[in-house]
């Protein structure tokens, strides 16, 4: 079976762009333009019997990051696995953020709390190359794949196993914590079923997907000049609200990020 007819075949069960993706995979190529032009090149058995396999799991609705076992965030190729979430183009808008928000920050002390595979931590590390980043995570299988992109990405990351902000000292500051935390409303009826995938603990919170972000956030007073924090749309206001009544000062709304300063 050649290039073509495979991909023919593939496309009566999963989306074209699914196919071509897994067949990438497959074969260790990025670019679509090497299919195109290699339509006529024949596949190897084994590589056959693996892609039909990987078609079933797609059709189960396991997500392509998974299936392949990495997904890019901000031009970068991280490791990914069903210990975290599958990075989202909507959280590279925090880097943005991050790197127009104050100068300070590029030579400050950073940290990302609930790093997951930590993209974020690791972005910024590399954006800005003269901070000072950390990560913290509760889980630790997520602090090891966290690890293992640093690693292999060159970012100068200290990573710690924590709840939120307990495990570090009260008297250490920050010139700026960005936190993607579980925010969603297991009640939403808006859900992708590829969420359920995705670790639960990573995702799922109570009060309307708010009672974590707003424990972090109760921790996080007088800790940090400026937050960065993600969440739904949906709980922006709540969100504004309950910080303003700690003392943050909302200053700006992009996407799904929210961005507070704190006089510290």
């Amino acid at each position: 079976m050649n290039v073509d007819s495979w991909l023919k075949k593939a496309r009566t069960r999963i989306s074209a762009l699914d196919a071509e993706l897994l067949l990438l995979f497959v074969l260790q190529e990025r670019d679509r333009i090497f299919l195109m032009t290699h339509l006529e090149m024949r596949l190897a058995d084994a590589d056959v019997l693996l892609l039909d396999k990987l078609i079933e799991m797609r059709e189960q609705g396991m997500p392509l990051a998974y299936i392949s076992g990495e997904k890019e965030f901000y031009g970068r190729v991280f490791q990914v696995n069903q210990h975290v979430l599958i990075p989202r183009p909507d959280s590279e808008t925090i880097i943005d953020i991050a790197k127009r928000l104050d100068p300070r920050i590029f030579l400050g002390k950073v940290l990302d709390v609930g790093t997951g595979s930590g993209v974020l931590a690791i972005t910024l590390s590399l954006e800005m190359p003269m901070a000072r980043v950390s990560a913290s995570d509760i889980e630790r299988d997520a602090l090891f794949v966290a690890s293992k992109n640093a690693i292999s990405l060159g970012a100068r990351v200290d990573f710690l196993e924590s709840n939120l902000l307990k495990r570090f000292p009260k008297d250490e500051k920050f010139d700026l914590i960005v936190a993607n935390l579980p925010y969603v409303d297991i009640g939403w009826p808006w859900r992708s079923k590829e969420l359920e995938w995705e670790p639960g603990s990573a995702l799922y919170a109570g009060d309307g997907g708010t009672e974590i972000i707003k424990k972090f956030m109760t921790e996080a007073v007088g800790r940090t000049r400026y937050v960065i924090l993600e969440c739904d749309p949906c709980q922006h206001k709540t969100m504004i609200k309950f910080s303003k009544n700690l003392g943050f000062v909302h200053i700006e709304t992009r996407g799904f990020q929210l961005v507070f300063s704190y006089k510290v």
